[in-house]
């Protein structure tokens, strides 16, 4: 997950593939550590037949994740495990939903499991603590079951932690951030070495309190920025935007850390989503985090000026001109 230097364009609408990219050896660590066992309960592997995401526990069975994580349309969660591919307890997923116009606003989703999970969700992060404690420079500690490598072509199975530095509070100053998010929905943060990576998509972002950690937001995609795939920093959902929606959809009461405040609402409108099984054919680029299986791997075009652009009218590239040397610091 927690991978060094490089860009990060993620594609995930037409499903472009390499096939033949080399593999690079993973590193035991590289811009993380492996998580302890027993650490992070609360995030689990979300596996879908042909790609795996992140996930977090918001409530005993609900799984917040990406957006574009729901389209893969997920089967089932690995929870209360550090390595997904040697154990742990597998949940099925009951239903599925995205964020209403995931792909402009907010890149979330999330799952409903079959039954409860034995980990235990850790509190959002109000709007007002995240406002008072967002700046550029403070530290927020991401966690995921993402690739490893600078190229992102591992087949890392393992929970990954690393601590990164916010770079910009508010995501105004990259080309990937969303107009539609605006003000404070997103935020930029790692870089330099230390970032999420593919299989990352929809892990948590947390802020640490004196009462412990909070969850601040998730896992989205990767800032626009030429190089390897993973490494300059990315751009994550926050969390307290999508508290109202989750508890009506899913008929939940979420804990939240203390300082409750009007803007953790969203408009009512907005109560509706995108519910796996109904065909919802969406798409998005610039999203990363979906770890495609070894025989089918994305293709970050913009590295590559013969591929084919994908054929969504939802591309995210559209909202904003692309600046590769832009770089926020």
């Amino acid at each position: 997950m927690l991978a060094s230097r490089g860009g990060m364009l993620r594609i995930l609408v037409s499903l472009v593939f390499v096939s033949s990219l080399a593999a690079a050896e993973p590193a035991p660590v590289i811009g993380g550590s492996r998580v302890p066992s027993g650490a992070w309960s609360d995030v689990v592997a979300v596996i879908a037949p042909d790609g795996t995401c992140t996930g977090v526990l918001v409530a005993p069975d609900v799984v917040l994740t990406a957006g574009h994580c729901i389209e893969l349309r997920p089967t089932h969660v690995i929870t209360n495990t550090v390595d997904h591919a040697a154990g742990g307890d597998r949940i099925a997923v009951k239903w599925a939903r995205a964020y209403p116009t995931w792909w402009e606003r907010y890149d979330a989703g999330v799952l409903v499991l079959e039954h409860v999970a034995r980990g235990r969700a850790r509190p959002i992060a109000s709007a007002c603590l995240a406002n008072d404690r967002l700046r550029a420079g403070a530290p927020l500690r991401v966690v995921g079951f993402g690739a490893t490598t600078p190229a992102g072509t591992d087949d890392n199975t393992q929970l990954y932690e690393a601590t990164i530095a916010v770079l910009d509070p508010f995501c105004e100053t990259d080309p990937a951030c969303g107009d539609a998010a605006r003000p404070k929905g997103e935020l930029t943060a790692g870089g330099r070495g230390t970032d999420a990576c593919f299989g990352d998509s929809g892990g948590p972002a947390y802020l640490d309190t004196p009462a412990g950690p909070t969850l601040l937001g998730i896992v989205s995609r990767g800032l626009e920025v030429l190089g390897l795939p993973c490494g300059n920093g990315g751009v994550y959902v926050r969390a307290d935007k999508l508290v109202a929606w989750i508890e009506a959809v899913t008929d939940r009461d979420l804990e939240r850390a203390p300082c409750d405040a009007p803007a953790d609402t969203i408009e009512a409108a907005e109560e509706g989503g995108c519910t796996t099984g109904g065909g919802a054919g969406l798409g998005i680029a610039l999203v990363f985090g979906v770890r495609r299986r070894r025989r089918a791997r994305q293709l970050p075009a913009r590295d590559r000026a013969n591929a084919p652009p994908p054929p969504s009218i939802r591309d995210a590239a559209a909202r904003a001109p692309r600046s590769p040397d832009a770089r926020v610091r």
